[in-house]
């Protein structure tokens, strides 16, 4: 049996390299995503013999124990021995099967390959995650791209010489966390959405906490006003994860702006940004698309048989 422990802050130092090695820039595997999202899944985490394992206590089922794929170096030629069977043994200790929460392609091929027809798979459209070149959403060139790069544009054209965009830093991150307010009251003034409503909890966390967990960000203001703002943080040295995008809707090309300066002035250094999921939601899938990604994470979600 495995000893877990909940997901903190404090465990950053020791937690952090194996998300940044192992996770394959997705983001899910990272820190603020755990504890932002503790009351969604619970996250408890234990460090058994180099390997880094993860129980999303909150998913758990009857008869089902759900994991996230273990963090680290191990042989990926047989079950015996291995951390998947480490994790077999512990939900089994619990009298459950075990279930893996959106896996990558790579873990998934092998599971099939250590253990054949154990394990049943399922693919999640909804929990792939969107990647996208850095380079192509600083520019944003090309016809494809072309009514965004017009959107950003027409927000310069708007609003020139009333434009103001700055680093999220000490001296500002009082404004956004007001701005967050400010637009979570806006949109739930439209109607209660559980999703909205637990995701800003999670935003409410990152913004109190920026520093800490080594976001980083922009601040939009028109006329000295916050119109915007766009956070993330690196999952790897390859890849920074744009965590954060809200704009006032009254604001034309605010979206478009954020997401071209946020890879302009966050994305320098890394080749990719993860835009995360879509979790199903009909505008967000299409606003994802119509960035047309370089390439999908794509996800799975396996139960043992």
């Amino acid at each position: 049996m495995l000893e877990f422990k909940i997901v903190t802050l404090e465990e950053k130092d020791l937690l952090t390299p194996y998300f940044q090695k192992y996770g394959a820039s997705s983001c899910q595997h990272s820190l603020y995503l755990m504890i932002g999202l503790s009351m969604k899944y619970g996250d408890e985490y234990a460090v058994k013999k180099g390997i880094l394992y993860i129980h999303r206590s909150l998913l758990d089922r009857e008869g089902v124990r759900v994991y996230l794929a273990p963090f680290g170096e191990y042989s990926k030629d047989t079950l015996s021995g291995s951390p998947v069977e480490e994790l077999l043994n512990d939900a089994d200790f619990y009298g459950a099967k075990l279930s893996f929460m959106t896996i990558t392609k790579e873990f998934k091929n092998d599971l099939e390959r250590i253990a054949p027809g154990r394990f049943l798979f399922e693919q999640s459209e909804d929990y792939a995650e969107y990647l996208y070149l850095t380079e192509e959403l600083s520019i944003l060139p090309g016809k494809e791209l072309a009514s965004k790069r017009n959107r950003v544009h027409a927000f310069y054209t708007t609003y020139e010489g009333n434009i103001r965009i700055e680093d999220i830093c000490e001296s500002n991150i009082a404004d956004v966390i007001i701005f967050q307010k400010y637009w979570i009251e806006d949109r739930l003034s439209e109607g209660y959405d559980e999703m909205l409503a637990r995701e800003n909890e999670a935003i409410k966390f990152y913004l109190s906490h920026f520093e800490e967990l080594d976001f980083k960000g922009i601040v939009v203001y028109v006329k000295g006003t916050v119109v915007g703002y766009a956070a993330g943080v690196a999952l790897n040295d390859d890849c920074i994860d744009e965590v954060i995008e809200k704009g006032r809707k009254d604001v034309v090309g605010i979206y478009q702006l954020l997401c071209n300066e946020f890879a302009i002035l966050c994305g320098r250094g890394y080749t990719w940004i993860n835009r995360e999921e879509d979790l199903g939601v009909t505008g967000l899938r299409a606003a994802k698309r119509s960035y047309h990604p370089k390439k999908m994470l794509e996800k799975f979600i396996v139960t043992e048989k």
